[in-house]
């Protein structure tokens, strides 16, 4: 997630964030991947049933460019649109300078986000 979040930083995680709220495009949000030890920071870039894609580097989201003032890389991901599933979102982190075969992104469950990061 850098330039965001430096990678190594320490960060503590807010879990009632979501308790009466869903999450939203943009919010970052801690992510459990496996038990309780292993957590990634991601970006929501889009919802459930929208349409994302890469294109020379460049985010669409339902065919449209989307504004990513937090990156500070360009890129050349290129990815052919896919829907997203039904109780899923769609996370990529901000650190986009790394190959596409080296960066965990994609559609996660819902029922994974455990919160947000407190700076």
């Amino acid at each position: 997630m850098e330039p965001t979040y430096m990678n190594g930083s320490l960060n503590f995680c807010f879990r009632l964030k979501y308790l009466y709220a869903v999450p939203q495009r943009r919010d970052v949000v801690v992510i459990r991947m496996a038990g309780e030890k292993i957590m990634l920071l991601k970006r929501i870039v889009a919802l459930e049933g929208d349409s994302v894609a890469f294109q020379n580097g460049r985010l669409w989201v339902n065919a449209k460019p989307v504004d990513e003032s937090y990156i500070h890389f360009t890129t050349d991901w290129n990815l052919p649109p896919r829907t997203v599933k039904k109780r899923h979102v769609y996370v990529v982190g901000d650190n986009r300078n790394v190959p596409m075969a080296k960066h965990q992104f994609g559609q996660t469950s819902t029922q994974r986000i455990i919160g947000v990061p407190l700076w």
